[in-house]
């Protein structure tokens, strides 16, 4: 099947609108707020490492990270699995499985997260592998005639259009997990794979013009609401706070929009499932 962006957006859009009060929700439960926990209580840590970055501090900025280290990772990773969870609540809740309620909706979200974190270690792993692979024969190759650093950069390179390659092909496996109940993770990652084939460059292209939209967004609201305070107070605490609040208010909104875009794509590519077909007889 063709790929059609323009369907895929304005469902998208129709299915947030259907439903904006509970991914409000949802969105404020588990986007939003793991990035204000962060910020409340990684501000002190965040001022320290950009004074030492704007002094051009680099040992300074390591025995910081150092000293926190604890803090950053539980934070990240915590932040992480909470992003996990509500990418796939949202998933379910919109997606066409049946009606599902919000509570409903969280505990399918639950159930999924094991497999997306396997996913993850699935794809991580790859990477690693990837990246050794291409280091030791590129850079290996190119040592041979004297150019290791050209070969660096030819490694570096490959590697960004192998991850933007794959990320598009992986793009569905969120809903291919929720939607379809696809519990093992290179099934999963097959299913997404076999789904976005004859149109990755369609969903690329798609993709694109959505980040370059998020990022044009995200830049204006945040020269408009946090560029005064910095002007004001400049950049302490209460500075980088706002920041936080800013960043995650607009992260919250475009995960919610990624996810109904992705499940929509979804729909669109797989079909609807027998759920949804049996709605319409209802």
């Amino acid at each position: 099947m063709k790929f059609d962006s323009n369907r895929a957006w304005t469902d998208a859009m129709a299915a947030v609108r259907a439903n904006r009060e509970v991914l409000l929700a949802l969105g404020g439960v588990f986007f939003l707020l793991p990035t204000l926990l962060s910020t409340v209580f990684l501000t002190e840590v965040q001022t320290q490492m950009i004074e030492a970055m704007g002094a051009n501090k680099p040992q300074v900025l390591n025995r910081i990270m150092a000293e926190n280290m604890g803090l950053l990772l539980g934070f990240g990773l915590g932040g992480m699995v909470a992003q996990m969870i509500g990418y796939l609540s949202v998933t379910a809740l919109i997606g066409d499985r049946g009606r599902p309620t919000v509570g409903e909706s969280i505990r399918l979200g639950l159930r999924a997260l094991p497999s997306l974190l396997a996913v993850s270690v699935v794809g991580f792993i790859a990477v690693m592998l990837a990246m050794v692979a291409l280091s030791m024969l590129v850079v290996g190759l190119f040592t041979l005639v004297g150019a290791a650093a050209a070969g660096s950069v030819l490694v570096v390179v490959l590697l960004m259009l192998a991850l933007t390659y794959a990320s598009v092909k992986f793009s569905l496996i969120i809903p291919v997990i929720v939607s379809e109940g696809v519990g093992n993770p290179i099934s999963a990652m097959a299913r997404s794979w076999k789904l976005t084939r004859r149109n990755s460059l369609r969903l690329f292209s798609f993709y694109t013009l959505l980040t370059l939209g998020y990022f044009a967004i995200a830049l204006v609201a945040t020269f408009v609401l946090v560029g005064p305070v910095m002007l004001v107070l400049g950049q302490g605490q209460i500075a980088i706070l706002v920041m936080g609040v800013v960043a995650g208010a607009i992260g919250a909104v475009a995960s919610i929009i990624l996810a109904a875009v992705l499940s929509q794509t979804h729909r669109q590519l797989a079909g609807p499932s027998p759920e949804a077909m049996a709605d319409l007889f209802e």
